[in-house]
């Protein structure tokens, strides 16, 4: 029986087709920078030029309608005076003293009271799924929920929980413990701080159950049989293993926490009461869209910027060099 001696047709490459169209080899660069025009004009009609218009703005005076005029550093001046130690830190006690202080402080305690719970909570949810408990993805996905939500209908949510006549209130007042939980200065600022510890935990949950299937089994095989027992097991092999998605979901949890605006703005009614969950993005919001004060939020922004830098430059700093794990 004869055979075929033709040969099937190769498919044209890449490099075939650059040369019958006639790029040169030193053209390659080129048609790379072609490629990514798109993109840089899209980046920067949307993100660098908005930036650097805000940073112009915080040097003037300027309410969106008009032309800004040039104030220098008066916009600085009047956020950060008076400073909080010049008044025995009455700016960390009142808002009266000065509202800008005020909102850092409770941006500081809202992010020192979510990103740990959050963050480890996160990784416990993670642990525990990770098992073959019965109907695991279920429970994932309810933990997961609350991430699908935006952030004004949980903040909506928990407020009807919180308010003096919502649910937790329904089961408390039988006992005399019946509170106004969003309505008091003491208590709002917390009731925001759980919304986002609830919403936390099943968005960091996701990061931590990749970096649990990434590890080989064959760590756990070898620890076991070298008598480590579970907390060794998850000290020795399991967290070290998970170094990079913890850097990563840490890094994402701070700078969430110093933009949390919806939360706090939707629950308890514009910032309040009293300022009580004022943070520096409700502030900023306040001052820009309420009180028509570009040039002033436009500076609070830029220092919000530059905290948001300096926390995320100071944990890249304190990162181990060695975080890549050998086996």
């Amino acid at each position: 029986m004869a055979t075929s001696t033709e040969e099937t047709p190769k498919l044209w490459s890449f490099e075939k087709i650059k040369e019958i169209v006639g790029i040169k080899r030193s053209q390659d660069n080129l048609i790379g920078m072609l490629f990514l025009i798109p993109n840089l004009v899209v980046f920067g009609s949307f993100m660098l030029i908005p930036v650097l218009f805000a940073f112009y703005i915080s040097f003037t005076e300027w309410s969106i309608l008009g032309t800004p005029s040039w104030v220098g550093l008066d916009n600085y001046v009047s956020i950060f005076t008076p400073l909080p130690w010049e008044n025995n830190w009455a700016a960390f006690r009142t808002p009266d003293a000065n509202l800008w202080w005020w909102a850092v402080k409770n941006t500081l305690v809202y992010s020192i009271g979510t990103v740990p719970l959050s963050v480890f909570g996160g990784l416990g949810a993670a642990l525990l799924f990770d098992k073959g408990i019965r109907a695991k993805k279920a429970f994932r996905a309810i933990y997961f929920m609350p991430v699908m939500l935006s952030g004004a209908a949980s903040a909506i949510i928990w407020r009807w929980v919180f308010s003096g006549s919502g649910i937790l209130n329904y089961f408390l007042e039988p006992v005399g413990l019946a509170y106004n939980w969003v309505g008091s200065t003491d208590t709002a600022l917390f009731g925001v701080m759980t919304i986002a510890v609830w919403a936390g935990i099943g968005f960091n949950m996701i990061f931590y159950l990749a970096g649990l299937q990434n590890v080989p089994d064959e760590l756990y095989e070898a620890a076991r049989l070298d008598g480590a027992n579970a907390w060794q097991r998850f000290r020795w092999v399991t967290w070290p293993n998970l170094n990079n998605i913890t850097f990563f979901v840490l890094v994402l949890a701070i700078i969430k926490s110093f933009q949390v605006f919806a939360y706090a703005y939707v629950f308890s009614e514009n910032g309040g009461p009293y300022y009580a969950t004022t943070t520096i993005v409700v502030l900023i919001y306040k001052r820009a869209f309420e009180e028509g004060q570009m040039g002033v939020a436009s500076a609070m922004s830029v220092c919000l910027f530059f905290m948001i830098f300096a926390f995320t430059y100071y944990q890249y700093r304190m990162r181990d060099d060695g975080g890549e794990v050998e086996y």
